[in-house]
């Protein structure tokens, strides 16, 4: 399953095409078109979707949309709601998996293959640790990790979630690839991460900043189309493809279409066991042996408070659920939705049943769960119930959080008032200068004269 990144610029077009119609909006809609190019916005990922099913015949692929909530107008700063909308939505994708795969499919050999470009690959890795069963692969495209992108609210820190999942080369792994090319970073340097493919790509230079961000979507796409490659796509496990042999690290060479699938390795393959791992302190809520509970009675929020501080990262806890599979339990961190989930499971134990705490500030909060039906505001089943147990706050310190949009303008003041304030010194200092030269010049007339 394939997700999509931040939709910049599709706000009013997205909000004109929901206007006229009743069910919500996808990705996929045709009046979705890129405001500069005028193609229809899903015209990469389709481009990808038919490459895989080429590829592999006996596959589905399918797209997550999340537009209604990645959407929005062309401002740098408006990427922190995209982006704290990426939590829930991995969570509802997962949901989605879990609900449309057949009884034993994880069981009768069957696979799941995530991938997701930019904030697409922050929905894809939280589906990939909320899934019933783990993905055989997860592969990421450009996901925005440099320090820039904290400006806005705009980093995914992925290196966290990673960390949760167990990342390695073996038959009941997550074989995990990363492909960079503006504003990815690599992520096997980090501890527990070492098995991890890297691929720094090349964009053509003449491109646009949009189009070096896109250009993995295009680049695997071109990859699976390509079977004599043996990058990309044929890297997969699903394909058949043994990756114990892989190099970490994979640069690419040159940009030209002709060359463009010629990857050089750098460094050698790890060993199958090389995987340092990353244990943060747990620590359980005071007073707190079981959390919210919820049963059938439509409209009940079941709340209970914890304290997190600046090294707080995770909320962790048990679940146990029950209904019709049209129930849907719904989690809240103050009123805003965090996590979705439906019967009978969700997530492996505790991997899955998670939620972020490095996107809030330290103080009390409110954690409230509640449970619906198939439609918004619909009653749930009468076997519905859910609860939460043994909550736990993981920790690790040196966070380095996204800043809020306030954060991010206060900044651009201040670096706006500095820039003009060297500006004023640099005008002054010329002035003086001139000042001096011109003094200095009509001394030497005087002494002439």
């Amino acid at each position: 399953m394939m997700t999509h990144g931040w939709a910049a610029g599709l706000l009013a077009t997205y909000e004109a095409a929901q206007a006229t119609s009743a069910d919500l909006g996808t990705m996929w809609n045709p009046a979705l078109v890129d405001p500069k190019t005028g193609q229809p916005s899903i015209s990469l990922f389709a481009n990808l979707a038919a490459s895989l099913q080429t590829a592999d015949p006996a596959a589905t692929v399918l797209m997550y949309s999340w537009v209604d909530q990645s959407s929005t107008d062309m401002s740098a700063l408006a990427a922190y709601a995209p982006e704290r909308a990426t939590e829930v939505n991995g969570h509802r994708m997962a949901t989605v998996i879990d609900q449309s795969l057949t009884s034993g499919f994880s069981t009768n050999g069957g696979q799941v293959h995530l991938i997701g470009h930019s904030f697409g690959a922050n929905v894809a890795t939280t589906a990939a640790l909320a899934l019933a069963t783990p993905p055989r692969q997860l592969t990421l495209f450009d996901s925005p990790e440099v320090n820039l992108a904290r400006i806005g609210g705009a980093k995914n820190d992925l290196r966290y979630k990673l960390t949760r999942l167990d990342v390695g080369r073996g038959p009941n792994q997550t074989f995990v690839d990363n492909y960079i090319s503006l504003v990815g970073e690599p992520y096997a340097g980090y501890p527990g991460l070492g098995q991890v493919v890297d691929v720094r790509l090349k964009p053509p230079s003449s491109d646009a900043g949009v189009d070096k961000h896109q250009y993995p979507i295009g680049w695997y796409a071109n990859s699976a189309a390509t079977k004599s490659s043996g990058v990309g796509l044929w890297w997969s496990p699903l394909m058949g493809a043994t990756d114990t042999a892989l190099a970490t690290t994979w640069n690419q060479t040159s940009s030209d279409p002709s060359e463009e699938l010629v990857l050089v390795a750098q460094g050698v393959a790890p060993s199958p066991t090389d995987n340092s791992s990353v244990s943060y302190l747990s620590t359980a809520i005071a007073d707190q042996a079981s959390g919210p509970s919820v049963t059938a009675t439509q409209g009940t929020v079941s709340s209970t408070a914890f304290t997190t501080d600046k090294d707080s990262l995770w909320l962790t806890f048990d679940t146990t659920i029950a209904g019709a599979p049209t129930d849907t339990f719904h989690l809240f961190i103050d009123g805003r939705l965090r996590s979705t989930f439906a019967p009978p499971t969700e997530g492996t134990g505790s991997d899955g049943s998670f939620l972020i705490l490095y996107d809030i500030g330290s103080g009390t909060h409110t954690l409230s769960l509640v449970a619906e039906g198939p439609t918004n505001g619909s009653p749930p089943s009468p076997s519905a119930s859910a609860s939460l147990t043994n909550l736990r706050i993981s920790s690790t310190t040196d966070i380095q959080r996204n800043l809020t949009p306030t954060q991010s303008k206060e900044l651009i003041v201040w670096a706006v008032a500095l820039i003009i304030l060297v500006i004023v010194v640099l005008l002054a200092l010329l002035i003086l200068l001139v000042i001096w030269i011109v003094k200095k010049v009509r001394r030497n007339s005087s002494s002439h004269e």
